[in-house]
């Protein structure tokens, strides 16, 4: 027999969940017990507040066992599916999420057909909830809606709670489920996670709900049989949602927290499979096998069957309390759910391209994803593109003129229309490289405003790569992503430069830049994070990369770990990275890419990319020794040498096409400081210039700008 003591620490009730977490399967049914852990070091009180709906739960239990309960009305929860998706399988239709609505429906109100499969010993306690689910109709503003949402995003992969900041509605009027093509492995390595959910009152608003795989999403559609097929898994987690706690926890003695239920028999582990006969503990009075039927063990999906009368009481606590407003009659009303008939909804406009960055006269397939209601017609427009128009649900597009293109799409039904532009949406690549000359030099000082680098993420958060001004390796600007705060969990965000001749290298390219980052350390319960960057190459304009760069973590940080917002405060905060891209020497249409994934560590910079032969900090002079300012200037530049030994200089001022516009000075000089000018008016007009300083084993650029 399972009871509970309200005697028991945040600290202790999360220690003792993740410690009764089912350990090392193929397949981790459920990630709840260690999503509540991260969610107790947040949020200690949450145990407290859980603690008092089992309480509750026993009151209710005590009054329905002495008769003074009569039987439950049929309570409706609103629901409403996040579906996270990059326009995969993943994107699973209405008829698939209207098909989980019945799995539940009937599974909350024992109207399954398998309820015949409860073995004799449990059909005394099986019991019905008496819980329906109904998508909503009225969204948080007020708008007509299916109940459905599609968020195109790449963090449906390996996603977690960072989904949960692309889009959510409020928690206390409806039940968020956020479907996902793949779930982060927390706690259990290698296993696939099939959901998880929060208890109620953990977490916050914006953690409130469950996170699913599509795949586990009811008996139709883009359905994985082996992961279950029956769409029990959503049936588990809103069991959690509801307050249930695993069959299993607490073990066999189960004297220490259990699940509040005298009902279902302890069990001393997660049981997998469909075993009748296992009967792990041996020392409940009476002595009873595994419950397996029970929807919150981790049996497969067809062996699942049951709730007990007193993991009902729970759900009856938890609804007549943190979780009551959900199913008030003014909330049902505010949401569409009091039964009323649903009408048809305006369509709400959205798409996707198979790819956004792609060659000089590539296609790019596009693909209508609006939602909300049936389409009546489409008008895309394509201004820049071959058609310029189409009403097709997936047109392909031909882009012959390099630089970025706007796109639009506009959706109607009889109920209304929708319109959806995303400026800037395609960036097509010059069939002929963009920088043609041997060296590129960025140090993030100028404007952009001849999109010197690209900037691509998901399009739905508004953190990414951006320049900076209040530090920086050399000058006073670079570029950052801000991890520490704003940024979520697995967003990926990419800074592109614009296509470069390698063949105009005349030794093997390398590449050269500057990286400042602090890793966040981790805690009792959490690992420290593993912010990620990569450089990546591609020569056929971003239709596949090759990566040449790659760390995170420890590996990436180069001060150490840092529990506040890092900004480096000197040069030696900062460390060079070179990577070698000699086989990629003959390509002379050349990508390179700087994607970076967030773990939400900290803080991640860089500046100074450099791209020639193998150069710098050679012999002859240190980049220290090498410094310009003002730079960006509106008339006179001050170039200072720092010469370890008397050396043969030559400073050359080279425009972006290569050609050389002004030599400087080509003649030894002693060793020790020097100081050159060079003046706007020497050169051809405003604008962009290299700075190419040589010496006898030193050859270093650095970009200008004349305003």
């Amino acid at each position: 027999m399972h009871f509970f003591s309200t005697r028991i620490t945040a600290l202790a009730f999360s220690v003792f969940i993740i410690q009764n977490t089912a350990t090392a399967q193929q397949i981790n049914r459920c990630a709840t017990d260690e999503k509540v852990t991260q969610h107790l070091l947040n949020n200690p009180a949450a145990a407290q507040n859980f603690f008092s709906i089992m309480e509750n739960a026993r009151v209710i239990k005590e009054e329905r066992e002495a008769g003074l309960r009569g039987g439950n009305p049929l309570r409706y929860i609103p629901v409403v599916f996040h579906v996270i998706h990059e326009g995969g399988t993943e994107n699973i239709s209405k008829a698939q999420i209207e098909d989980q609505i019945r799995v539940l429906n009937e599974d909350y109100t024992r109207t399954n057909a398998d309820t015949v499969n409860t073995r004799n010993i449990f059909k005394p306690v099986a019991a019905n909830a008496n819980i329906n689910f109904r998508l909503a109709q009225i969204d948080p503003d007020g708008n007509c809606t299916e109940g459905i949402t599609r968020t195109y995003s790449s963090q449906t992969s390996n996603a977690g709670d960072n989904v949960k900041a692309l889009v959510w509605w409020d928690n206390t009027k409806y039940l968020n489920i956020w479907v996902v093509r793949t779930i982060a492995s927390d706690g259990t390595q290698g296993a696939i996670t099939l959901g998880y959910s929060s208890l109620p009152g953990f977490g916050g608003g914006g953690n409130d709900g469950v996170v699913v795989r599509a795949d586990c999403i009811g008996t139709i559609g883009n359905v994985n049989q082996q992961l279950g097929g029956t769409g029990r898994t959503l049936t588990h987690e809103i069991g959690h949602y509801l307050g249930e706690l695993h069959t299993f926890q607490g073990g066999c003695n189960g004297s220490f927290f259990g699940e509040q239920c005298d009902d279902t028999p302890p069990a001393a582990d997660a049981n997998f499979g469909c075993d009748t006969t296992v009967n792990s503990c041996t020392n409940d009075n009476p002595d009873l096998p595994d419950m397996i039927e029970n929807y919150m063990d981790y049996a497969n999906d067809e062996c699942m069957n049951m709730f007990t009368l007193n993991q009902v009481d729970i759900m009856n606590s938890t609804l007549s309390g943190t979780r009551s407003e959900l199913i008030s009659s003014q909330n049902l009303i505010a949401t569409g759910t009091d039964g009323t008939v649903a009408v048809p909804c305006a369509p709400v406009a959205d798409f996707y391209a198979d790819n956004t960055l792609v060659c000089q006269g590539d296609l790019v397939n596009f693909t209508d994803d609006s939602y909300n209601g049936t389409i009546d017609t489409r008008a895309w427009s394509f201004p820049t593109g071959t058609p310029t128009s189409s009403g097709s649900a997936s047109p392909n597009v031909q882009f012959n003129t390099p630089g970025f293109h706007n796109v639009s799409l506009t959706v109607t039904n009889t109920q209304g229309s929708d319109s959806k532009t995303i400026n800037s949406y395609i960036y097509v690549s010059p069939e002929t490289a963009t920088i043609s000359n041997w060296q590129f030099f960025e140090g993030f000082e100028g404007d952009n405003s001849n999109n010197e680098w690209l900037i691509f993420n998901d399009g739905n958060v508004t953190t990414t790569w951006q320049q900076v001004s209040n530090t920086a390796y050399s000058g006073s600007k670079c570029m950052k992503i801000s991890n520490f705060s704003g940024n979520t969990s697995g967003a990926i965000d990419a800074l592109v430069f614009p296509s470069i001749d390698f063949t105009a290298i005349s030794t093997p390219p390398t590449l050269r830049f500057k990286v400042a980052n602090a890793q966040r350390p981790g805690s009792q319960f959490t690992s420290a994070s593993e912010d990620r960057l990569k450089v990546m190459i591609s020569t056929n304009c971003g239709k596949t990369w090759q990566t040449r760069y790659n760390k995170a973590g420890a590996d990436l940080s180069t001060v150490g770990t840092s529990n506040s917002s890092f900004t480096p405060s000197s040069q030696s905060q900062w460390e060079e990275i070179s990577v070698n891209l000699s086989s990629f020497a003959t390509q002379d249409n050349v990508l390179i890419k700087f994607e970076a994934t967030s773990d939400q560590g900290n803080n991640l910079y860089i500046d100074d990319i450099n791209l020639t032969g193998p150069v710098g900090i050679e012999e002859s002079i240190s980049e220290n020794g090498f410094s310009v300012f003002p730079n960006p200037s509106d008339n006179t530049v001050f170039v200072n040498l720092n010469l370890n030994n008397d050396e043969v200089v030559e400073l050359s001022v080279n425009d972006i096409t290569g050609k050389t516009v002004r030599t400087i000075i080509n003649s030894k000089l002693n060793k020790g400081a020097h100081t050159l000018v060079i003046n706007k008016n020497e050169l051809n007009a405003s604008g962009i210039y290299f700075l190419n300083l040589k010496t006898t084993n030193s050859n270093i650029v650095r970009k200008i700008l004349f305003f």
